[in-house]
């Protein structure tokens, strides 16, 4: 039996920004530590993505314990203190169809995002006393939140599922397109849509739901263009049909804390 191990590693400390890539990072009860913990929300009170504004993927984020940094290519950097407060005021955004509570951030950073991404928005961060709940139809439980996440805490992808959507494309798609925050290789695949429970390093995880794709998918992350065939979301959708939507991936919630790290391996439990 070949070893499972994670390849890469990813958060998106700002919903829908660039991720980075990590080689060790801390799991929280709302996955790993600093991912998606803050987002972009419009005039409305919206929570923006790209698939709303595609600009949001030129965002370079950078984080710590002490500062979030904004930077893109061809701009000067801008910093927000994660150690001082700017009269974060609570509010109820809209998240897709829901409302959740949000601190909206008032700073200078938010002039910076709204000159990037050519629209009036402001920066809000995750309440940390009033998370979002997993939905039931995510299988979450009583205690099972999540941050700016679709749906639940940590996304997982195979390298092998995605080359084996590539062998159906006439143009390849990176793992970036996916936006995961765990990337494993070793296994066959779409393998792990079998799985309902697995260990990493000293971490356990619930297997969700597997993850269903959407327009997103369309953007290309570099160049920001919709595929004009909607692909890869149509040849997915073939390619995994015998389902209602495209599925490609799974949404784990996590049972038991820890660190994990690139190469650490990957087993199986149920």
């Amino acid at each position: 039996m070949s070893k499972i191990e994670i390849s890469h590693l990813l958060i998106y400390p700002i919903k829908s920004t660039i991720g980075i890539e990590l080689e060790e990072s801390i799991i929280e009860n709302i996955g790993l530590k600093f991912d998606r913990s803050f987002a972009v929300i419009n005039k409305d009170n919206q929570v923006i993505t790209a698939r709303e504004n595609p600009k949001l993927l030129n965002l370079i984020t950078k984080i710590d314990d002490s500062k979030l940094s904004l930077s893109t290519f061809d701009k000067e950097d801008v910093e927000l203190s994660l150690t001082e407060k700017y009269d974060n005021k609570n509010s109820t955004v809209g998240l897709f169809k829901d409302e959740v509570n949000a601190k909206i951030i008032h700073h200078k950073i938010n002039n910076w995002i709204s000159e990037m991404i050519e629209e009036p928005s402001k920066l809000i961060a995750i309440d940390n006393n009033e998370l979002i709940k997993v939905k039931p139809k995510y299988n979450g439980k009583v205690n099972d939140y999540i941050t700016f996440n679709d749906a639940a805490p940590l996304h997982l992808i195979s390298e092998a599922s995605v080359n084996d959507l590539n062998l159906h494309l006439e143009k390849p798609v990176t793992i970036h397109r996916f936006r995961p925050n765990i990337v494993i290789k070793g296994c066959k695949a779409y393998e792990e849509e079998t799985w309902k429970q697995i260990k990493i390093g000293t971490c356990l995880f619930d297997v969700a739901v597997r993850t269903k794709r959407c327009s997103f998918l369309t953007i290309h992350p570099k160049t920001l263009e919709r595929d004009t065939k909607q692909e890869p979301l149509r040849t997915l959708a073939k390619v995994r049909k015998g389902t209602n939507k495209a599925n490609f991936g799974l949404y784990l919630i996590p049972r038991k804390l820890g660190v994990v790290r690139r190469f650490d391996e990957l087993e199986v439990i149920g």
